[in-house]
Parts: C-alpha cells; structure tokens; sequence
C-alpha cells in the first residue's frame, strides 16, 4: 500500500507541504487543508464511480479551461511526492492529450493508496501543528470545529470552500507520479 507511510505522521514533511500549499493558496481554509491531505493520502479513489462519467467530465472541463501556463502544473500531494495534482489550464496550454490524461487518472485510481487511519494520523498531525500556531493565517478554533465534524462523520471526502474555489477555480486531476512520462508534457516530474 503506497500511502501507509510515516511521513503522515512526520511533523517536518506535513509543515513543509502545508506550508507550500498555503504559499501557493494563502486563501485555503482548514477544509481545503483537509481535502490535500484526504487526496494525498487516501488518492483519487472516490472521484471515479464511473469511468464513462468521469472521461465526459473530464473532456468538459478540459474544453471550458483556459489555456494558462503561469500557474503550476504539478503540485505534490503527498510529503513523498508519488501523487500530486495536475493542474488542467497549464496542461491545455501545454498542449496534453485529454486521452493520455484519462489513462493516467484510471491508472492511479486503480493503486491502493493509505488507509482511513493513516487519513486520521495526517490530520491529528496537522492539528498539532495548527494549535502550536504553525500557521498563523489558520484559526485554531476553525480546526477545531472542523476535526469535531470529521470525528462525528468518520472523515467523508469533502469539496474545497467556496472561497477557494472563488479565488483560485480550482481544475486538476489527481495522478500518481509514475503516470506523468506518459503525458508526454514538458513540466512534469520524472517518473518515479
């Protein structure tokens, strides 16, 4: 199983990715930190129930994208960087095969990834961190709210807030590294 891992519970390799992911989205809120670490631990398995809805949502979104290369196109999910998130505006500028990416996410959608326990540990790790103010632009009393929702809903899957989606429209697929060599597009991490 590739996500049952210690760093989930390393203090240094969960602050090093929240932190760049609020460098990069200082708008994110505590369900948005949830959601990273949900992806990045447990992957993309409950975003595909039907590999035919998916493929249409996917060619829908790809087609209404703007065609952007300034933001990134790779972003790690995971402290050991085997999963991440590919942004889909600098893939169309880029030039990606729409084919090649459905590949890649039914790819990775099929790997085991961690476990629900191994999703509390990240979380109980975060909020640790969140209460000795590793983050100051994140109310500790917000996590707080949010950890007793998650206890009392055994850690669902979650979408991101409707401020993140306001001030970043989110548009990404979730894909194992291993899988970027076969997109054939320049900016992706080698395979690992």
């Amino acid at each position: 199983m590739l996500g049952s891992d210690r760093k989930w519970r390393s203090r240094e390799a969960l602050t090093a990715l929240v932190h760049g992911h609020l460098l990069r989205y200082p708008a994110a809120e505590p369900r948005d930190i949830y959601k990273l670490l949900y992806q990045g631990v447990l992957g993309p398995e409950h975003a595909i129930s039907s590999e035919d809805e998916f493929a249409a949502q996917l060619r829908a979104e790809l087609a209404a994208a703007t065609p952007d290369d300034n933001e990134p196109l790779w972003e790690p999910l995971r402290p050991d960087g085997l999963l991440g998130r590919l942004n889909l505006r600098p893939f169309k500028a880029r030039g990606g095969d729409p084919d090649r990416l459905l590949e890649a996410c039914l790819r990775t959608a099929c790997m085991r990834w961690g476990t629900p326990e191994d999703l509390k540990r990240a979380w109980d790790t975060f909020t640790v961190l969140a209460r000795q103010g590793a983050w100051p632009s994140i109310p500790f009393s917000r996590v707080e709210v949010l950890t007793r929702y998650l206890i009392l809903h055994g850690y669902p899957p979650m979408h991101h807030t409707s401020l993140y989606r306001r001030s970043y429209a989110p548009a990404y697929r979730v894909i194992a590294a291993r899988w970027t060599g076969m997109l054939r597009v320049l900016g992706l991490p080698p395979m690992l």
